[in-house]
């Protein structure tokens, strides 16, 4: 490994520093959180090898900030041009990764996934949430967690198109109203 470097929310040390990815060790004391600030065209990861951390982002598309919790074993990455912070929750040893913009925008679609409406249909199953509250066995925190309890039948069969004459959905036979409350194909774009 490398030099170590201090920090006021412990140190850093580089792993491997490369044109294309950079790999640090990261010792975070409990308690301390990192400086707010984006990375214009790197994308930053976080991998936690012990302790709780905390990953903060200011969305680009709405004005909400998203926390991820994270502990050992846990991974999460930031894009670019997002603002964002660390705050540990615990003493933590993570591994915070940089990579390039270009590495993981090499895609090209042709067209867009979804369901097949040429191949046979099945029943869905939408499901149903309950939230539910965990506390850290570490820390005694509480998080609130919204967890699936089940599913429940749709009728839906992925095609979604209502009938002029008679407002029902030629696919499953449900009203635009009775769409609205149970809920739109959710499989759509998956």
């Amino acid at each position: 490994m490398s030099n170590i470097t201090g920090k006021v929310w412990g140190d850093t040390s580089a792993i491997i520093q490369t044109p294309l990815v950079e790999l640090h060790k990261i010792n975070i004391k409990a308690g301390y959180k990192c400086s707010e600030h984006k990375h214009e065209h790197k994308w930053n990861g976080f991998y936690v090898i012990s302790g709780t951390l905390e990953i903060h982002v200011r969305k680009n598309n709405y004005e909400l900030t998203d926390v991820t919790v994270l502990r050992a074993g846990d991974f999460t990455t930031v894009r670019p041009g997002e603002y964002h912070w660390f705050s540990s929750i615990t003493d933590c040893v993570a591994l915070e990764l940089y990579y390039p913009e270009t590495l993981s925008e090499d895609i090209v679609r042709k067209s867009v996934g979804g369901r097949d409406i040429s191949a046979p249909h099945e029943t869905k199953f939408k499901p149903v949430y309950e939230n539910v509250t965990l506390t850290d066995v570490d820390t005694g925190i509480e998080y609130n967690h919204r967890v699936v309890k089940g599913f429940e039948e749709s009728p839906c069969v992925a095609i979604c198109k209502l009938d002029p004459v008679t407002g029902k959905c030629v696919g499953c036979g449900r009203t635009a109203e009775e769409i609205r409350i149970y809920g739109l194909n959710y499989t759509k774009g998956i």
